[in-house]
């Protein structure tokens, strides 16, 4: 049975392990089984004289070769040693495996051959192989080659692991008790505490805890500025302010003229004049609006964009047997804006309507877009429909051609305005009426008042 099958394991109590001689173990090994020898010592002085003796036992019918190892031999050099100390002037190439050229050697001269190597710890794993395969290969040929290497528990660890390749091969031996070593005594695993990690890397687990606890300040900073922002901001006199009256003081914008040529300015918006310029810009209180009462979805969708001049003209067309003539009488004109007044009459009441451009010119927030017309002539129904309500009415252009358009009075907010529309009579709600900002409205009579 194999030497690595039947090892024991070498525990720290060696009361419990019956000690014989290594010379003796070793001999007994190399008469036996002819497998190659590890033999550990955790003391290179002691190794050194184990291999000595071994060497002095030896009869003068062997072909010793002996090497004492260092980290500065490579396998050339080491298989170069072997081979000029046992065939002298013999040829032979370096560079193939020692298994391979000291079989071919000493099958021409046959005799007992033994190879000591001192310090194994420093044998590469190729040249551990090498010479376990030769031992195993002079088993199987029938011819004496004796190998027996000395090292530090370092040569035994690279053997455990990587103990497939000296399985039936290679045993190990025990320098102190003599005793057969198992590949997984406990000489061959990693002693070092379980700090030794970290004493080899404090300086990487320092830096660890250094950023988890600069990650912890900023999450820390970074829930306080949250939970600021959610309060009402106080000047040093402990004052609050409002949003609505901050939107409420004079705000700056960028007006762009119509010959693309960009000009800087600032407009305050509590001293915007009678008649405002084409491009105009929203008042705070428009902002405050939107930020504070937003338009909700179902209102979104309420809101239907006015009917075309086309669709206009077919409802008038349908009408057109309702409709009575009226006299139109025109107001005077001043430099800036024009009043026309007109008269409706019907066949059984008169209801004047006034276009009074003028009136929006003041004001500020929206009105209800009631309806719009292409002509001066109302039908009979509509005018029926605005018996109980207040209007206003104002002319822009829509195609290039002056249409009147029917308002409600100016709200100045757009919650009192959605209230309005929703009170509404039904004839006039049927129509979709609309919101529409008054700055809007201004605009459009600028451009209509720009045009005649």
């Amino acid at each position: 049975m194999s030497a690595l099958v039947n090892n024991i394991d070498l525990s720290n109590d060696n009361t419990s392990v019956t000690k014989i001689s290594a010379h003796a173990r070793i001999d007994y090994i190399l008469r036996f089984s002819k497998q190659a020898i590890l033999v550990i010592d955790e003391s290179t002085e002691q190794n050194a004289a184990l291999s000595g003796q071994f060497l002095a036992s030896l009869s003068d019918q062997h072909n010793a070769a002996y090497i004492s190892l260092s980290s500065q031999f490579n396998n050339i050099q080491i298989r170069c040693r072997i081979i000029e100390q046992l065939y002298a002037g013999e040829l032979f190439d370096p560079e193939i495996s020692l298994a391979v050229s000291v079989i071919n050697l000493a099958k021409k001269s046959p005799q007992v051959i033994s190879i000591v190597l001192d310090n194994a710890q420093y044998l590469s794993l190729q040249i551990l192989h090498e010479v376990s395969q030769l031992a195993a290969i002079a088993k199987k040929a029938n011819l004496n080659v004796n190998i027996v290497m000395f090292g530090s528990p370092q040569a035994g660890k690279t053997v455990a692991e990587n103990k497939s390749l000296f399985d039936d091969k290679l045993a190990l031996l025990s320098a102190q008790s003599g005793q057969l070593l198992s590949t997984t005594a406990a000489i061959f695993k990693d002693t070092q505490p379980k700090w030794f990690f970290i004493k080899q890397n404090k300086w990487w687990i320092s830096l660890l805890v250094l950023l988890l606890c600069f990650a912890m300040l900023v999450i820390g900073l970074l829930q306080q500025d949250s939970f600021n922002f959610s309060k009402s901001l106080v000047v040093d006199n402990q004052e609050k302010i409002l949003l609505k009256n901050e939107l409420a003081k004079p705000q700056t914008t960028v007006l762009t003229a119509k010959n693309n040529q960009m000009t800087h300015a600032k407009v305050a918006a509590q001293s915007l004049p009678d008649k405002l310029k084409k491009h105009s810009v929203a008042i705070p209180e428009d902002i405050y609006l939107s930020l504070t009462s937003p338009v909700s979805d179902e209102a979104k969708k309420s809101e239907i964009l006015p009917a075309s001049p086309t669709d206009i003209m077919l409802a008038m067309a349908a009408q057109s047997n309702d409709v009575v003539s009226s006299n139109n009488t025109i107001a005077s004109n001043n430099a800036n804006e024009k009043k026309l007044a007109v008269k409706t009459v019907s066949n059984d009441s008169h209801q004047p309507l006034i276009i009074n451009n003028a009136y929006y010119a003041d004001k500020k927030g929206y009105v209800i877009q009631i309806a719009a017309f292409s002509e001066l002539q109302l039908p009979k129904a509509f005018l029926n429909t605005l018996a109980d309500v207040e209007f206003k009415a104002y002319q822009r252009l829509l195609n290039d051609k002056a249409i009147m358009v029917i308002t409600s009075h100016a709200y100045a907010e757009r919650a009192a305005a959605e209230l309005a529309l929703s009170k509404l009579p039904k004839a006039l709600l049927d129509r979709q009426p609309w919101l529409k900002s008054v700055t809007v409205v201004n605009n459009e009579i600028n451009a209509f008042l720009s045009s005649q």
